[in-house]
């Protein structure tokens, strides 16, 4: 009697210690915000500010938190100017153990990074994005990093 308990009370017991994914997000809506995310890096490696522009709202904030300064609040513009100025593959970030969360046309990722110019490791950190849904998609609203250069692996 005992062992057909746990047959019946195990797959249940498991499915609640396993957290939802992103508060109920379909997996379609994660791919969704992940898409976009991978298009931000697409241009910037492309060198190609139109499209990076693209995929932010207007006036997209930029902070930026380096070790033992103040945060540098700014919009995304000098961001969108210096991927303009870049040859195709002269920037190359890398995101990656991405963690996705969506709430009806908000979302929130968290993703470590790597970068590299020109083929060396400059630094590394995490970037947290806040996006929202529009009738065109998913666009950027915010942007806010760390720059940890000495926690790179080299």
């Amino acid at each position: 009697m005992l062992h057909k308990a746990y047959k019946t009370l195990l797959p249940l017991v498991m499915i609640c210690a396993v957290p939802l994914n992103s508060h109920g997000a379909t997996p379609e809506e994660i791919a969704e915000v992940r898409a976009v995310l991978d298009q931000v890096f697409d241009a910037m490696r492309a060198g190609d500010d139109e499209a990076l522009k693209s995929l932010l709202l207007p006036d997209t904030a930029l902070d930026r938190i380096s070790p033992d300064k103040p945060v540098v609040r700014d919009d995304a513009s000098g961001w969108i100017e210096w991927v303009g100025s870049l040859k195709p593959g002269q920037a190359d970030e890398q995101i990656f153990d991405v963690e996705i969360h969506v709430e009806g046309p908000l979302a929130v990722a968290w993703a470590p990074f790597t970068i590299a110019i020109d083929g060396e490791l400059k630094s590394c950190g995490v970037n947290q994005f806040t996006l929202v849904k529009h009738p065109e998609g998913w666009r950027v609203a915010y942007l806010i990093d760390t720059h940890t250069p000495e926690k790179c692996i080299k």
